[in-house]
């Protein structure tokens, strides 16, 4: 009764990773580019002072 054919679950696996790794690097990304403009906002004045700009 099952007739499922074997290559369409062997690519599965590798289909199923790529768009986990893609998100968990673009997650990071957009992490890092956040706290960036984060640290810019709340701690830009403070840290043009001590640099005395």
């Amino acid at each position: 009764m099952n007739e499922m054919p074997v290559t369409p679950t062997e690519d599965q696996p590798k289909k199923n990773n790529t768009p986990i790794i893609i998100a968990v690097v673009v997650v990071v990304l957009l992490c890092c580019c956040c706290a960036v403009v984060a640290g810019g906002w709340f701690f830009g004045d403070s840290i043009v002072q001590s640099l005395g700009i």
